[in-house]
């Protein structure tokens, strides 16, 4: 009878046991939090879904991006400029990503303090599918919490409010110009042409803007076997590095802005050009215009209906005297 006893408390206090310990796991402060803090604000497959993104800096109008025929736009003034995809997909990658975002607070009485207030926040609105008027995500976000390393955020639709790794600040305040692939020649081109695939360089320099009566000698270089040389030269030997490292140089080319004043039909792109022959008989060509207020030039190139602000340093970069090719 007495072990009966025994064996009866042993079982009680190991049941006992059990449930405490159940507990301290299922409610355990750490275990919850580290539950609660995994989040996501837009759903991976939602992604493929987005076709419009409209950015706001706390209020003010900021950026439109819109998905057309495949690839992202910037939307300015009734005009549609290519967009940085890869500029887009990093947000989105942002967006889309599990990861900690601790709740802080569950009352809309905390969204004023914390910068969170719908006419104040700065925000992110992802649209698409074919119920546009309604978005994939209307996100807010505040202030920065005391140690300037996060920031509060929650769904317009939520009071519920998250902080996590401010990594969208430089999406909300940069630049529209930020935004822009501002390439000559696109990167992504079907056909992208390598140093080793050109085989004539003509080069019209722009006038000298200190003279407007200066001449613009030109002059071409052409590929000669392994080597480069220039027509009606003076049989100096060019440098091959130098010339190959010049035609990247054209390739990567990129303006600051792109101007919308100026069309690309019109005839004013006559003081400067850039030409590049290509070994499957096709040409990449750069036609520079007139002065802007700025001290930029406009410029435009082949295959491209936009106009392209140029800073000093690209066109000193682009525009080389024969000499700079000379073999020292």
């Amino acid at each position: 009878m007495e072990f009966k006893k025994r064996l009866l408390v042993l079982l009680v206090l190991t049941g006992v046991l059990g449930l405490v310990y159940t507990a301290t796991v299922v409610f355990d402060p750490e275990r919850v939090n580290s539950r609660d803090a995994s989040y996501v604000w837009l759903q991976p497959e939602q992604v493929d879904q987005a076709d419009r993104v409209e950015i706001y800096d706390q209020g003010s109008t900021g950026v439109t991006l819109i998905r057309n025929s495949g690839g992202w736009f910037v939307s300015f003034e009734g005009e549609e400029y290519p967009a940085k995809q890869s500029r887009v997909e990093d947000l989105f990658r942002i967006l889309s990503t599990n990861t900690a975002y601790p709740i802080r607070a569950s009352s809309a009485a905390s969204h004023e303090k914390l910068g969170l207030a719908a006419e104040k926040a700065s925000r992110i609105i992802v649209r698409g599918g074919p119920g546009t008027s309604y978005p994939l995500l209307d996100l807010l976000i505040g202030e920065g919490d005391a140690s300037g390393k996060e920031v509060y955020l929650r769904k317009n639709t939520q009071d519920e409010v998250r902080s996590g790794e401010n990594k969208l600040a430089s999406y909300i305040t940069g630049a529209r110009s930020s935004w822009y692939n501002l390439r000559l020649f696109p990167e992504n081109e079907a056909a992208p042409v390598g140093a080793d695939m050109v085989q004539r360089i003509i080069l019209i320099p722009p006038p000298n803007p200190e003279d407007e009566n200066s001449p613009t000698p030109g002059f071409t270089l052409s590929r000669n076997g392994a080597n480069w040389i220039q027509e009606g030269g003076g049989g100096e030997v060019l440098d091959t590095g130098k010339v190959e490292s010049y035609i990247r140089a054209v390739m990567e080319a990129e303006g600051e802005d792109f101007i919308s004043s100026i069309s690309s039909a019109a005839p004013v792109f006559t003081e400067g050009q850039i030409t590049l022959q290509i070994g499957d008989n096709t040409t990449r060509v750069i036609k520079i215009g007139p002065l802007l207020e700025s001290g930029n030039r406009s410029a435009r190139s082949s295959g491209s209906n936009y106009v392209y602000s140029l800073a000093e340093w690209t066109m000193n970069r682009i525009f080389r005297d024969v000499s700079y090719f000379v073999t020292q």
